[in-house]
């Protein structure tokens, strides 16, 4: 009990003692600094606090405790405020700040006062049950996290050693086409890679930023086809575009069969020219164009018919982007005006 007031305190105690027996274990203190004192470094289980004590107020003595113990004293302690007639706002006001019950000093009983202490420690346990259980599913989600993260790790390092083995694959093969098609292959598996290195670093392992993916795409995509930057440039021109793993996945493919076939044909011989991945957000849909200033259109094609063109992707890559595009629920156009220029558009997750 923390009150400067001497009979207030032997009064509670006799109260207490009749009712608990030799049981209980009654600490006095006649100022706030002694109790929060007492309470920093005693197990106790209930306070009863007067609002008007000399040295500082009710809401100090629970900020003292907070920041003694790591912001959980007040609700490992039962705290019932005690206040003087026509002071009750005091009192209600530390409720608000973590006490759980107050009593009126004039009108309190030996019966009222025991069941504002058990009310108190009632409040206290259900607060300190469910702390307790916030910890341990923080504890659990955490583990989960580095567990995600770890799978996360996994899957591309097993993602690189695939795309790897496909490469060496590729340079054992004597057959041109086949060459082509393992390095196809190898650049999949490395765009699929790509997403879950983003998600192993994130906070958010439920959506990646498409356009630093986009971005490390094309790097890597203009690295392993030998671009020179001097003669073809690219850039990336994509706003902060977060997406769904299940979204980012195809469209990643998407695009990385759009780039790869700009950066093996539009651009023959010693053709100068720029490659330029764009999108962005409109609404509730997604948009991603891939724009060459290649050799543009050398025969008429059309991407609802099927037919191809020594520009547009080769059958099989084409494909790809058709199945992918119906996953997505999107629709894919080719614009051969001036090059080419191939637009994945979408709804958002």
């Amino acid at each position: 009990m923390v009150d400067d007031s001497v009979a207030d305190r032997e009064l509670f105690r006799d109260w207490l003692e009749q009712r608990c027996g030799p049981s209980l274990e009654f600490f006095e203190a006649s100022s706030g600094n002694q109790g929060a004192a007492m309470c920093l470094s005693t197990p106790l289980d209930c306070v009863l606090l007067d609002c008007g004590l000399p040295d500082m107020n009710s809401l100090d003595f629970l900020s003292t405790l907070r920041a003694g113990k790591n912001s959980g004293a007040v609700t490992d302690l039962g705290i019932v405020m005690l206040t003087a007639p026509g002071n009750e706002q005091v009192a209600l006001d530390a409720i608000e700040a973590g006490a759980q019950d107050y009593l009126v000093k004039g009108h309190i009983t030996a019966a009222g006062l025991w069941l504002a202490i058990e009310r108190t420690l009632r409040a206290a346990a259900l607060l300190h049950a469910l702390q307790a259980e916030r910890d341990r599913l923080a504890a659990s989600l955490a583990e989960k996290e580095a567990l995600l993260q770890e799978v996360h790790h996994r899957v591309k390092n097993n993602l690189e050693v695939i795309a790897s083995l496909l490469r060496l694959q590729a340079g054992e093969a004597a057959d041109a086409d086949a060459v082509d098609a393992l390095r196809d292959s190898a650049h999949r598996v490395e765009s699929m890679a790509l997403i879950h290195d983003q998600l192993y670093g994130a906070q958010n392992h439920k959506e990646i930023d498409m356009a630093r993916h986009v971005q490390s795409l094309t790097a890597r995509l203009a690295e392993s086809y030998g671009i020179d930057g001097d003669r073809v440039a690219w850039r990336v021109c994509i706003e902060p575009l977060p997406l769904t793993v299940a979204q980012a996945v195809p469209a990643g493919l998407i695009v990385n069969e759009l780039i790869s076939n700009a950066l093996k044909h539009a651009f023959p011989g010693e053709r100068h020219g720029l490659l330029t991945v764009s999108g962005g957000r409109s609404g509730n849909r997604i948009s991603l164009v891939v724009r060459d200033d290649g050799v543009g259109l050398l025969r008429a094609a059309s991407t609802t018919t099927g037919a191809t063109s020594e520009h547009s992707p080769k059958p099989f890559g084409l494909e790809i982007v058709r199945i992918l595009t119906r996953q997505l629920q999107g629709t894919f156009e080719i614009d051969y005006a001036d090059g080419a220029a191939c637009r994945l558009s979408f709804s958002a997750a």
